[in-house]
């Protein structure tokens, strides 16, 4: 037998003997995992499970809070003002000069001026029709409770994506056996 031969032949055993170990380290470590598979099914559902959970939980979470609301809002109309008579009582003498024409029939016209003076707490009927104009601005200051259901403002498509994943997972996890007999 040649040198050749015997190194060639070294190396055969050699790789032999590494395959051996390689493929008895696999074999137990597939007999652990598969003693440990019942252990691995209930971790991994727990952990797909409480996802899951935890998708729903968002899709039914509300969200409450209070805004505070402080702004200046501008106020602009006519309003229109119609007093049946009432009346008003001046509470202390008014002095009056008001110019006036006095008329003498065929014998033509006087202008003068009319004063007089108007008693305190004498009773004058008043009547009010007009049209004023309202232009200002009022403050509005106020807390608003809100409350925003996150399913039902948006993110119940997403959830439910969400649950698309976590579903068939779950699905395929309780498929598995609880453990692998010979």
């Amino acid at each position: 037998m040649s040198r050749r031969q015997s190194l060639w032949n070294a190396i055969k055993n050699i790789t032999i003997i590494v395959s051996l170990f390689v493929n008895l380290i696999l074999i137990i470590a597939l007999i652990i995992i598969a003693s440990q598979i019942g252990a691995i099914k209930a971790a991994l559902n727990g952990i797909v499970g409480q996802l899951d959970t935890a998708f729903v939980a968002l899709g039914d979470a509300v969200v409450q809070d209070i805004i505070h609301i402080e702004q200046r809002v501008p106020v602009r109309f006519d309003l229109p003002i119609n007093e049946l008579p009432g009346t008003a009582t001046t509470t202390e003498p008014v002095p009056l000069s008001i110019p006036a024409t006095f008329s003498l029939g065929s014998f033509g016209q006087i202008h003068g001026t009319v004063s007089l003076a108007l008693p305190a707490n004498l009773r004058l009927p008043v009547r009010i029709s007009m049209t004023v104009p309202v232009q200002n601005e009022i403050p509005v200051v106020f807390d608003q409770p809100v409350a925003i259901p996150l399913g039902q403002r948006g993110l119940g498509p997403v959830i439910d994506q969400l649950r698309g994943v976590t579903q068939p997972l779950l699905q395929m996890i309780q498929s598995l056996p609880d453990s692998i007999t010979p």
